[in-house]
C-alpha cells in the first residue's frame, strides 16, 4: 500500500512523489523531475518525433 502526504491542503502525493533530479528515459540526460511519474525531460517532450508519438531507434548502443 502507498503512503500518502498532504502538505497544506496541496495535492495528496505519494511520500517518494518528490521533486528531484532524475534520468531521462529517453535521452539519458539529468532534468529537473516534479515527482516519480516524469521520467522524460522537456527537450524531448517538446522534440517533433515525442508529439508525432515516433518510437526511438537505438543507434549507437542507446535508445
Amino acid at each position: 500500500m502507498t503512503k500518502l502526504v498532504d502538505q497544506d491542503n496541496g495535492p495528496v502525493r505519494a511520500i517518494d512523489d518528490v521533486p528531484k533530479e532524475r534520468l531521462c528515459l529517453r535521452c539519458r540526460t539529468l532534468f529537473s523531475s516534479e515527482g516519480f511519474g516524469e521520467r522524460i525531460c522537456r527537450r524531448c517532450k517538446a522534440s517533433r518525433s515525442w508529439k508525432m508519438g515516433v518510437q526511438p531507434t537505438r543507434a549507437l548502443g542507446r535508445w
